[in-house]
């Protein structure tokens, strides 16, 4: 009765054992492809490894070994179960079907070894999406790929709504789009460098600083070599927002418009000589030949001591210039140059000191190919300084002057120069703009390409730097900015057992060091995206955006036909007319021993003797 109840309860126990033997002999080749598929989990494991396994690891192992004893060697185990309880389970142990179960568990294998190494990368990307990274760690450095999304876009507003010199000079928006301003006396102090390529903007960021400086009663000069397109007419109408007078020069152009050297001393107009004309030493040899030169300089300004109202063509027409003609000859066709420009030769014209006195805005367009309107530049920048240092500024608060000068090199020169650290405290400050560090040092001969470069960073306290083209100018841009610490990160790469890459989880930072504005971020700034440099903030972003007007007729300064009659003309001092000519004599006339008559020229007979002894060269 005992054995009976014992046998009830053990009889489900003993069908499902049936129950799996009879699926496992009819799986078996099921099975024998899984043992395949999770064989290599275990068998590329070290011993260690499987001893400290995780349970799930352990399960597979378990799982593997079932599935490859009752496939794979699914006739020995089902024949010890025959020989152990004398069981009717048959099994094909034909060698055909030793051949599928192997060839269906190296197929698992392969299936294994394929998945593993497709789905690992994929794997190790999502398990890096899911990590939360510290808060802790600091900056990392840039990457050219990704620095666009550190940078701010392009924004598009107008100036006008955000301009109150009550609260400063309107210098553009930060990130997050609120009005930057400089205090007013500090604009008024220091001078300004704009750096970017073509088309980067600083057109419209120099235009939207000087609005505000005639609207602050500032008296402006733009030196302009090449002619933009928009920036007369936004000057204009500040000058007309401002109620200030407005000025158009064009240095190209036939008319009389000022007479460049108007009230002027004669150790000035040395000054303007040596500057426009490049004759300051360079410490070279070549110094010797200026000496001359400069000489020629000296005295040709002393026309203007008895003659104030001279203009430098009639210092050309002077005696004395017209006597060096043939001894000085470089001295003598440089001023010859000037001479022929109308525009700073006028008797009678617009005066530079009348922005100087009321303020507004004198424009002069220049050029940056014919050379002696680029000499005409930089003696005018030079001219500016020293009308700036007459002022008195002793019982007098001089009125603040902006010179602006678009393309610099086009203006410079040993005074204008070493005038860049004085101007300052004569109320005069300096906008530069460039495209690069080349442009500075592309200097006149008598300057260093690392000297004006220093000079240019040192005496300029206020800089926007938009996107630049040359590395160079990025990297010498980038180390002005200062380093901060960052976190450089190291990482480990273990390759498995089916030669497929990972990256270990744990990762190694140390600290390291990066510019804080370094070359990736300013070569991908955007259009109308600076970073400005200041003394007292550290370097950040600036959105600026275009002041909208409409063009109207430009009308150039010139005088009235009166003075335009009254003007000297030009002395010419080579005159190659056909009357003057000297005829020239017949050479043959005049010296006929140079010549050879008929009976000389005929060739005589040989001597008999003289076949006999013929050199070996004549042949």
């Amino acid at each position: 009765m005992i054995l009976n109840k014992l046998a009830a309860s053990l009889s489900p126990i003993v069908n499902g054992m049936l129950a799996l033997l009879a699926f496992v002999q009819q799986q078996q080749l099921m099975l024998a492809l899984l043992a395949g598929l999770t064989m290599p989990f275990f068998v590329s494991m070290k011993s260690d490894e499987r001893q400290k396994a995780p349970l799930w690891k352990k399960l597979i192992i378990a799982f593997s070994l079932l599935c490859f004893l009752s496939g794979t060697l699914a006739p020995i185990v089902i024949g010890s179960f025959q020989w152990l309880y004398n069981i009717r389970l048959t099994s094909d142990n034909s060698a055909l079907a030793w051949s599928v179960r192997i060839a269906f568990t190296i197929t698992g294998i392969i299936f294994h070894i394929m998945l593993r190494r497709v789905l690992t990368p994929e794997l190790d990307r999502i398990k890096k999406r899911l990590v939360k990274k510290t808060t802790l760690e600091r900056e990392l450095r840039t990457d050219v790929r990704t620095v666009k999304s550190l940078l701010p876009e392009t924004l598009h507003y107008d100036p006008l709504h955000y301009i109150d010199l009550s609260k400063g000079l309107f210098i553009g928006m930060d990130r997050e789009n609120e009005p930057m301003y400089l205090p007013l006396k500090d604009w008024q102090k220091q001078h300004a460098d704009i750096i970017g390529t073509t088309g980067a903007g600083k057109g419209v960021a120099t235009g939207i600083l000087l609005y505000q400086s005639i609207l602050a009663g500032e008296g402006v000069f733009v030196m302009d070599p090449k002619d933009d397109e928009w920036a007369p007419h936004l000057y204009r109408k500040a000058c007309e927002d401002a109620g200030k007078p407005f000025a158009l020069i064009d240095l190209r152009k036939t008319q009389y418009q000022l007479n460049l050297i108007e009230e002027i001393i004669a150790d000035e107009l040395e000054e303007l000589f040596v500057a426009g004309f490049s004759l300051a030493e360079k410490g070279q040899e070549s110094d010797f030949y200026r000496i001359d030169d400069r000489k020629a300089a000296r005295m040709a300004a002393q026309f203007v001591s008895d003659n104030t109202s001279a203009t430098i063509r009639d210092v050309y027409n002077g005696d004395y210039v017209q006597s060096i003609a043939e001894k000085i000859k470089a001295f003598f066709g440089k001023i010859e140059e000037l001479a022929l420009l109308n525009a700073i030769n006028s008797p009678e014209g617009f005066s530079l000191k009348k922005i100087f006195d009321e303020g507004g805005c004198c424009y002069v367009i220049g050029s940056m190919r014919n050379s002696k309107i680029i000499t005409a530049q930089r003696m005018l920048l030079v001219r500016l300084y020293q009308l700036a240092e007459r002022r008195d500024r002793v019982t007098d608060v001089p009125r603040p002057i902006a010179i602006y000068l678009s393309e610099l090199k086009y203006h410079l020169s040993r005074p204008a120069l070493e005038g860049l650290g004085a101007a300052r405290d004569k109320g005069v400050h300096i906008i530069m703009d460039h495209q690069s560090i080349a442009d500075l040092k592309d200097c006149p001969a008598d300057l260093k390409g690392d000297a004006v470069v220093g000079a240019v960073v040192e005496n300029a306290k206020f800089k926007l730097v938009y996107r630049v083209m040359d590395p160079d100018t990025a990297d010498w841009v980038a180390r002005m900015s200062g380093t901060i610490l960052v976190d450089d990160e190291l990482r480990k790469a273990k390759t498995d057992n089916m030669l497929t890459e990972t990256i270990d989880s744990e990762r190694t930072i140390r600290q390291a060091e990066r510019f804080l504005i370094d070359s990736n971020m300013i070569l991908n700034l955007p259009d109308f995206v600076s970073f400005i440099f200041t003394t007292k903030t550290q370097p950040s972003a600036s959105l600026i955006s275009p002041i909208k007007i409409r063009k109207r007729q430009l009308k150039i300064f010139s005088v009235s036909p009166d003075i335009t009659a009254s003007a000297a003309p030009v002395k010419i001092a080579l005159d190659f007319d056909e009357d003057d000519k000297p005829s020239i004599q017949d050479v043959m006339t005049t010296h006929p021993g140079l010549f050879f008559n008929e009976s000389e020229v005929k060739p005589a007979e040989p001597q008999p003797d003289e076949g006999e002894h013929l050199s070996p060269l004549d042949f």
